[in-house]
């Protein structure tokens, strides 16, 4: 059913209090569409910005499955808006709902301002296990833009400062302490990486090619696998490594090992090709009439014949 929330009942509400402070004030409990079974599903409106991209269809079926022989165990998060409530978290459990012909679903009324509901959801999605890399990557960004009310440059530019202070270089002065302490709190309370840690390993990520981000996305390859492809700089080689890898479920090592094959390979067929036009240059050079009618009969019968091999050889290519 729908309920009243307050600080302190809601699963996980530490960690949320611990980032983002007050999670606001419980609305009444909802009136229309709601009751014993919750909120009406066909009420409920999923947010344009939403941290969580892909989701995986094996496993949103199993959950459907669950849902419909269990129902839903843990209540959504949601806000009231003029359309009627707008999900701030538990994306995956209301599409559950849906597909397993629900049609109310238990949920917790928050009365939260627009940063307010995006902080929540970005926070509440960084607490699942499941959440790609790319997608973690894009929720702390977010996270830090909101906490700290900059773009995403400055939040990149504030975390460097942070970094280069940290190995003892002159402090900057671009942005204030306490913007500095804010991020820092902020990695400090996530525990999964550094300020450096997070630039060095996790930054880079959202510059790799297209391919690379969807198949992280869709849980086709892990991160570090993605890393080690982005170094590959021949795009037709980075496609058939990334699907050699993710249909033959390669390992970091062997990924790597095929990675230095195929460079080899590439120099080798350079080397091949100057070979042949060096050849095909030279050749172009004595093939000239007056270069010809000089050679013995015997020997031009001879370059006829290979003539006409080259020809069927080209011919068969």
């Amino acid at each position: 059913m729908s309920a009243r929330k307050r600080r302190g009942d809601l699963d996980r509400a530490a960690v949320f209090e611990a980032i983002l402070g007050d999670l606001g004030q419980a609305a009444p409990e909802a009136q229309a569409g709601t009751g014993e079974g919750g909120i009406r599903l066909d009420d409920i409106v999923f947010p344009e910005r939403q941290p969580r991209q892909f989701m995986d269809p094996v496993a949103l079926a199993a959950l459907t499955a669950s849902v419909r022989e269990h129902g839903v165990l843990e209540p959504v998060l949601v806000r009231r808006v003029d359309a009627g409530y707008e999900l701030i978290a538990g994306e995956r459990r209301a599409r559950a709902a849906r597909e397993a012909g629900l049609s109310h679903v238990p949920a917790i009324v928050l009365e939260l301002d627009d940063r307010e509901a995006l902080e929540i959801s970005i926070m509440e999605n960084l607490q699942r296990e499941d959440l790609n890399a790319v997608e973690e990557t894009e929720a702390v960004l977010q996270l830090l833009e909101l906490s700290l009310e900059l773009d995403r440059g400055g939040a990149l530019a504030l975390l460097n400062e942070c970094v280069q202070e940290g190995r003892g270089r002159a402090p900057q002065t671009r942005f204030s302490a306490d913007q500095k302490g804010v991020a820092m709190g902020l990695f400090e309370r996530l525990g999964r990486f550094t300020p450096a840690s997070f630039l060095a390993n996790r930054v880079p990520i959202l510059g790799f090619p297209d391919e690379l981000l969807e198949a992280v996305r869709q849980g086709r390859l892990d991160f570090t696998k993605a890393q080690a492809l982005a170094r590959v700089d021949d795009p037709v080689d980075r496609r058939r490594l990334l699907e050699e890898a993710a249909r033959e479920r390669l390992s970091l090592s062997q990924i790597r090992r095929r990675i230095t094959e195929a460079r080899a390979d590439r120099k080798v067929d350079r080397r091949l090709d100057d070979e042949v036009l060096d050849r095909l240059h030279a050749a172009r050079r004595l093939l000239q009439r007056r270069s010809l009618v000089r050679l013995p009969e015997e020997r031009l019968r001879r370059v006829g014949s290979l003539l006409d091999e080259l020809l069927e050889l080209l011919e068969e290519a």
